[in-house]
C-alpha cells in the first residue's frame, strides 16, 4: 500500500494510493454541523473524495462519498473516512 502526501492549494491535502495497481488520490475534508446547542459533540465530521485521474487546482474531477439519500457521507475521524473510501475503491477498481 504505497502512499504520497501531497499539498493541494493552500489548505486541502491529498493522499496518493496505488489499489489493485491503480493510482487514486484521497481527499479527506472538514465538514461542520450546525448544531443548535454548541456543547452537542461532534459538530465537525470529514468528508472523502476520490480521484481516478490527478486533481488539478480547480478539484473538479473528484468523486465525494455519498451517503444512499445522495448526501455526502460523514466520518468521525479522517483515518475513518480515508479508511472507507480505500475500501470502496477496492471494491470499485
Amino acid at each position: 500500500m504505497a502512499s504520497t502526501l501531497q499539498q493541494f492549494s493552500k489548505r486541502n491535502m491529498i493522499e496518493q494510493q496505488s489499489i489493485n495497481g491503480k493510482q487514486v488520490w484521497l481527499k479527506v475534508d472538514p465538514y461542520h454541523v450546525h448544531r443548535s446547542n454548541p456543547n452537542i459533540i461532534p459538530t465537525e465530521y470529514f468528508t472523502a473524495t476520490y480521484y481516478l485521474q490527478e486533481p488539478a487546482n480547480d478539484d473538479t474531477n473528484g468523486e465525494t462519498i455519498k451517503e444512499e439519500d445522495g448526501g455526502p457521507k460523514l466520518f468521525e475521524s479522517p483515518v475513518a473516512a480515508l479508511d472507507y473510501a480505500r475500501k470502496q475503491l477496492e471494491r470499485m477498481i
